[in-house]
């Protein structure tokens, strides 16, 4: 008997295709052991990413901060991230799931929290493209990339495991699936030679320190300029 709570988060089913068809290690635990491992890890890494660079821009008052000259290319990813956040919330209401070779309804734990997870992570790109549209800082941006590509392989990996079960698998669902592979590989390309034209941000104030305009010393003549009171006796009554 295994362990209780990998059974009911895994739903793996004994003699099953994953068994019998793939060639795996994993055996009937191969979908939610591949979906773990490198879908859902890759989308929490970008997540990270996004979250992190969503502070810098937000809390960092050491960035130097600039405005992008057009927002357009911009707007571009922002609807391409859209269809890739939308793409998961679209499968859970539709119950149209990747893993379910035998006609079978509904989804398995791991396939719920991976299709979670990848929504919130493209919902957070979201957010730092139209934050970007406001303030740009060049902190981080090449480690967000590095993490799309990151998904891209963890898509790729999990592509070709669905595609080894292509005959058994749900069709609406394995088309989904592989649409948003290419608006996921399109995004990236086009993130990946995203070489920004920047203008100096127009709103940024520095503090200076203020001086009185009354100030209790004014300049003297002379050496008397530098601290006359280095001069004074400190036993004088005067």
């Amino acid at each position: 008997m295994g362990f209780e709570p990998l059974i009911w988060y895994c739903k793996p089913e004994p003699n099953s295709i994953w068994d019998k068809i793939v060639d795996s290690t994993f055996g009937s635990y191969t979908p939610c052991a591949i979906n773990t491992l490198v879908n859902s890890t890759s989308n929490l890494v970008l997540m990270g990413l996004c979250l992190y660079r969503i502070w810098l821009i937000s809390c960092n008052v050491k960035a130097q901060r600039f405005c992008l000259k057009s927002n357009y290319y911009n707007y571009m990813l922002g609807m391409l991230a859209c269809y890739c956040a939308f793409q998961p919330v679209l499968r859970l209401l539709t119950g149209n799931s990747v893993f379910n070779l035998n006609e079978e309804t509904g989804f398995a734990p791991f396939e719920i929290t991976a299709l979670v997870i990848e929504s919130l992570t493209w919902i957070s790109m979201i957010i730092l493209i139209l934050l970007e549209t406001k303030v740009y800082i060049r902190q981080f941006s090449w480690l967000v990339r590095f993490g799309v590509i990151y998904v891209l392989v963890g898509d790729i990996v999990m592509l070709d495991l669905l595609l080894s079960v292509k005959d058994y698998s749900n069709r609406s669902a394995l088309f989904l699936y592989i649409s948003t592979v290419i608006f996921q590989v399109l995004f990236g390309t086009l993130l990946l030679v995203y070489i920004p034209n920047l203008v100096q941000y127009s709103h940024h104030t520095t503090i200076q320190a203020e001086i009185p305009e009354n100030g209790e010393y004014e300049p003297l003549c002379g050496d008397d300029q530098v601290f006359p009171e280095m001069r004074a006796n400190l036993l004088s009554s005067e």
